[in-house]
């Protein structure tokens, strides 16, 4: 069990999806074939990527993700949330997990995000997280993240978000949960081309650059690609907008330990949907 673990370890640490961090770089198959650059994209996804995102929704919506690291089942990820937009501003409900049964961590988040004009938002999460590993036992602790986003015109747009700014301890003695800044922005030159590119940085780690291009052939479908550095990764997917349901597939290519699969399908209450 042991080795087993060492080597699952030793994965994710190469990856940047170290143990302790609770998410993947972005969460929803359309963000991951844009080389995770999330931070500006308001969708049913909103609610883990960007909370500030979410008070542009105007309908109730469901949301639903997964992954598999390389292929790899005990590096699988789980994410299910719910996002109810109100006249006081757009409230969500969020929860994900990852690993298996030797080691694996569950994050519960509890977003509120409003309009402060019609193109200024701010959002702020509370989240628990919890981490189970074998012969260890479990931990648990709770953090906050927020985000800002600036529509500078209609089709330029500019975000910030920020995870665990307090630096908790994850509960396991001397172990810090990562905090991570990102700066991001889009820019929509016509109506078949989204384009989106961010900055982001934890603090214990190099610089990253993700950046993604969306291509939309018809409403219901839209082709994507991305990238990202630190560590390389190159990103490709394909969306399906069937009225108030989409599908999103996509797929991340990493050099050294291969392709890992990704799948989301969200449902809006409502037929709006913007960037």
């Amino acid at each position: 069990m042991k080795k087993h673990l060492l080597a699952i370890y030793f994965i994710v640490c190469i990856v940047d999806i170290s143990l302790g961090g609770f998410e993947p770089p972005s969460i929803g198959a359309r963000s991951n074939a844009l080389g995770n650059a999330s931070s500006t994209i308001s969708d049913p996804y909103s609610l883990f990527n960007n909370q500030a995102c979410m008070a542009f929704e105007q309908g109730i919506s469901l949301a639903l993700y997964t992954e598999r690291k390389f292929l790899l089942k005990e590096l699988s990820f789980y994410a299910g949330g719910v996002t109810l937009p109100t006249k006081s501003g757009a409230f969500g409900l969020s929860a994900n997990y990852f690993g298996f049964d030797a080691y694996n961590e569950k994050k519960i988040g509890l977003a509120y995000s409003r309009l402060f004009t019609e193109k200024l938002s701010g959002g702020i999460q509370i989240d628990y997280l919890g981490t189970s590993i074998a012969e260890y036992g479990n931990a648990s602790t709770f953090t906050f993240e927020a985000g800002l986003l600036i529509k500078i015109t209609d089709q330029l747009v500019t975000a910030a978000h920020v995870f665990n700014p307090v630096r908790v301890n994850s509960g396991y003695v001397e172990e810090k949960v990562p905090t991570t800044f990102r700066l991001g922005a889009s820019y929509q030159p016509g109506k078949k081309i989204w384009l989106a590119a961010e900055a982001k940085k934890e603090i214990d780690h190099a610089a990253q650059f993700q950046a993604g291009i969306e291509y939309r052939v018809l409403d219901a479908l839209h082709l994507r690609t991305g990238f990202q550095t630190n560590p390389s990764l190159y990103c490709f997917g394909i969306g399906i907008n069937l009225d108030k349901l989409s599908i999103d597939l996509s797929t991340t290519y990493h050099s050294v330990l291969g392709v890992t699969p990704q799948f989301s399908i969200s449902y809006r209450f409502d037929n709006h949907s913007s960037h």
